[in-house]
């Protein structure tokens, strides 16, 4: 049976993009929503963010006093109005990948399972460990300069199992003062930051402790879920966050399959385009936390 029956590119590029989300770690945390907008590369998403209002107290006093009849720059008086300025920003696809693979015959019949689904899921997974480089990379060097200072912060002396619950206090204290809610903040570390939360003093001496060490998952600190990424092993920084402070645009193009002319077997092959951005207004949710020089 020919595998042009088997793999069909329009399936096989859906199939990949559902099972992307399962195969990385940063990915699943993502903002995609706008990725319906895109169909090539080179495109780029408009997107609009809506401004945050602020507002001011002030006391009842004078020609503004309830207990008058005169209407002046209190309640009822002139209000001074304030500008609902959106910030347009674009999300730009301006990276790729591609990839061709061979399939020999005597792979599909032995196959038991779909082999849509199969080689979706190897490709997810190549895509995914990518991605997960890109999405640190977009955070710790492309848009950094969008992050407030206040939100990045340099450690005073180096890791150790008695200081790092106080470096994640910092970060969180910073995400703290930017208005964003303990409940939706995340943090992201290395294996050997990891490590360090197994060890350090804080855990071993808490409820939690205990059930770090039998099945060796962080679970939370402060109230902060912790997620491990190899990607943050070369930096060692800490990147705390809220959910889909990171915009991401992925598209499958030019998905195509064929016979192959000299031989029993199928080529498969696919390009990956896709775009991030971190907006203004969501690069306040974010703070780093770089290891003492």
């Amino acid at each position: 049976m020919s595998l042009n029956t088997i793999i069909a590119p329009k399936v096989f590029a859906k199939e990949t993009i559902r099972l992307l989300d399962k195969e990385n770690i940063f990915l699943s945390h993502v903002d995609r929503k706008y990725e319906g907008e895109i169909t090539k590369a080179g495109d780029s998403v408009r997107v609009q963010t809506l401004p945050k209002l602020t507002f001011t107290a002030q006391d009842i006093t004078g020609a503004g006093d309830m207990s008058t009849a005169v209407v002046g720059s209190g309640p009822g008086g002139a209000i001074a109005a304030s500008a609902f300025a959106l910030t347009l920003e674009n999300i730009i696809v301006n990276r790729y990948t591609e990839k061709l693979i061979t399939i020999d015959d005597f792979e599909s019949t032995q196959s038991n399972q779909p082999l849509e689904s199969q080689v979706a899921g190897r490709y997810a997974e190549g895509l995914g460990t990518l991605f997960d480089t890109e999405i640190v990379t977009q955070i710790l060097v492309t848009d950094v300069a969008t992050i407030p200072a206040a939100n990045k912060i340099t450690e005073a002396a180096a890791r150790s199992v008695d200081n790092i619950y106080n470096f994640i206090l910092a970060q969180r204290a910073a995400l703290k003062k930017q208005h964003v809610k303990v409940a939706n903040m995340e943090l992201f570390v290395g294996v050997d930051t990891e490590t360090l939360l197994l060890e350090s003093s804080f855990l071993k001496g808490s409820d939690v402790g205990a059930g770090v060490f039998m099945n060796g998952y962080i679970g939370t600190v402060a109230g902060v879920p912790i997620y491990t990424s190899t990607e943050l092993d070369a930096s060692d920084d800490m990147i705390m966050m809220t959910d889909e402070s990171v915009n991401m645009v992925v598209q499958m193009i030019g998905t195509n399959s064929a016979r192959g002319t000299d031989g029993n077997y199928t080529n498969v092959w696919s390009t990956a385009v896709w775009g991030l951005k971190i907006f203004a207004e969501k690069a306040k949710s974010i703070s780093i936390s770089s290891p003492f020089a």
